[in-house]
């Protein structure tokens, strides 16, 4: 029986969506194992925060450009009760590691933005939609150990054929694949495996 985190928000905070319930069914599917995982755009934390309730993660660092998904956050995992369990980084990814990650879980912004002037970092993913997306690929790949899974959320509107040739081309093997289709998009999780 999984456990579900507890979740409270602070300010204008991505909140737990479709494509959110997606990613962790597929983590209930797939049961990954990880001693120091990574939850990239964290927003609330649940990601990061389902992994350590249910064992999937030793250590998660939970990662967000966004000072209210920090402060949520950290709220969320004391809320939770894995404080000693977490680290919290408020940057755009941009970190020194001492070690590598074995999981990377990403729900990246890839709706496409079409005035840029108002851009939503929780939801506007660049121009095509996909800009974040690879960016969140660049950042998994230099973050995992060979071997490591990334765990990618994207959507049909942000033109998949891109993400999965970029993942390729980053030395990702997408290993499994759940969607679900809505009335106007289609939401994928892949599970990739870092291949070199």
């Amino acid at each position: 029986m999984f456990k579900y985190p507890l979740l409270k928000y602070m300010g204008n905070v991505y909140r737990p969506s479709d494509d959110t319930w997606l990613l962790i069914n597929t983590l209930e599917k797939r049961k990954p194992r990880g001693d120091l995982c990574i939850d990239l755009g964290a927003g609330s934390g649940v990601l990061g925060l389902f992994a350590l309730l249910n064992e999937l993660c030793i250590r998660v660092v939970f990662i967000d450009i966004m000072e209210d998904a920090v402060e949520t956050i950290s709220l969320n995992i004391q809320l939770n009760d894995v404080s000693s369990r977490s680290i919290i980084v408020l940057s755009d990814g941009v970190i020194v590691h001492e070690e590598y990650a074995e999981i990377v879980f990403a729900n990246p912004p890839y709706l496409p933005v079409h005035d840029p002037m108002y851009l939503d970092p929780a939801t506007g993913g660049g121009l095509e939609g996909y800009e974040a997306i690879l960016y969140f690929i660049d950042y998994a790949k230099s973050s995992l150990k060979k071997n490591g899974l990334l765990y990618l959320v994207y959507s049909s509107l942000s033109k998949p054929s891109v993400v999965l040739k970029y993942l390729r081309k980053s030395g990702f093997k997408v290993k499994y694949t759940e969607s679900k289709h809505f009335f106007f998009e289609t939401i994928y999780v892949a599970e990739c495996v870092k291949s070199w």
